[in-house]
């Protein structure tokens, strides 16, 4: 094979693997978290949110149906961060600024290891400047974003360069546990989630927040990865007794993540409203 060969198949390789890092939660999943975040937020912001409900919900997962589609690896490298390669907890080496972690490690390096923590900055940034401006159509599809990011930053294999169990001796258990598992037993894990959800707090976000979020996702990932495996053991691969058995050893730590994707939405949101002025939304008909 030619150096050119070599190069365009490397290539080819590294896209195919950003790509299928662009999926934390399943898509219901991105739709419930968000629906249910919703439900989170004071008087006006609830009733504006609540009378866009099903327009947000789709729009929340467009960051994966969408944007990675159009914007190919610029788009996948916004929905994760490779905390581990940056040392040990609680990753000190790493700037919480993005300019001064690519000051300290290069843009390339950094892009290559994900952005989601940035990503999220940005996105409540651009929230707060909309609803300051009273562009309340904007803000809807910016809070919808911002979210899916968010929901992101809570799943554990987003926050790990083991994303896949690919160097754990578990490949294939992202989609497994996205997909097999939360998204076809949602209701029950969102039934568990509601029943300790509390008002958001707009005093719950800022960036140091951010990547303390992560932080605990990238704790989390090694417990799932262990639960996969034993569920492995106990079940063929993708059986129902391997679903049934990773759900035991892996449901209550699930439906912390959610609970935590839930209630960090919800004081994003809240932080760009109050951070605006508390802006009034337009009237609900």
């Amino acid at each position: 094979m030619s150096a050119s060969r070599r190069a365009i198949a490397a290539l080819c390789l590294a896209l195919a693997a950003l790509s299928a890092r662009a999926h934390a939660w399943g898509l219901a999943t991105h739709r419930l978290i968000e629906e249910q975040a919703i439900e989170t937020l004071p008087e006006p912001l609830r009733a504006y949110f609540r009378a866009h409900r099903e327009q947000m919900s789709d729009w929340s997962v467009e960051p994966d149906t969408t944007l990675k589609e159009r914007h190919g690896r610029e788009e996948a490298v916004r929905h994760f961060i490779d905390l581990d390669l940056y040392g040990a907890p609680p990753f000190a080496e790493l700037p919480r600024s993005y300019p001064m972690a690519v000051r300290r490690f290069g843009r390339d390096v950094v892009q290559s290891r994900g952005t989601v923590p940035w990503t999220i900055e940005e996105k409540h940034d651009r929230l707060v400047r909309e609803m300051r401006e009273g562009n309340w159509r904007a803000a809807l599809r910016t809070a919808a974003y911002g979210g899916h990011y968010v929901a992101d930053a809570t799943m554990p294999l987003h926050a790990v360069s083991d994303y896949d169990g690919q160097k754990s001796g578990s490949p294939g258990v992202h989609k497994a546990v996205e997909h097999e598992l939360v998204d076809a037993r949602l209701r029950e894990y969102m039934q568990r989630v509601r029943a300790g959800l509390k008002p958001a707090r707009a005093a719950d976000y800022d960036r140091e927040r951010i990547f303390q979020l992560l932080i605990e996702s990238a704790a989390a990932a090694p417990e799932l990865l262990a639960a996969d495996r034993e569920a492995r053991r106990l079940g063929s691969f993708g059986s129902s007794a391997y679903v049934a058995a990773l759900d035991r050893q892996a449901g209550r730590l699930l439906t912390a993540r959610i609970a935590r994707a839930v209630e960090f939405l919800g004081a994003f949101w809240l932080s760009a409203w109050e951070q605006a002025g508390r802006p009034s939304p337009p009237p609900v008909h």
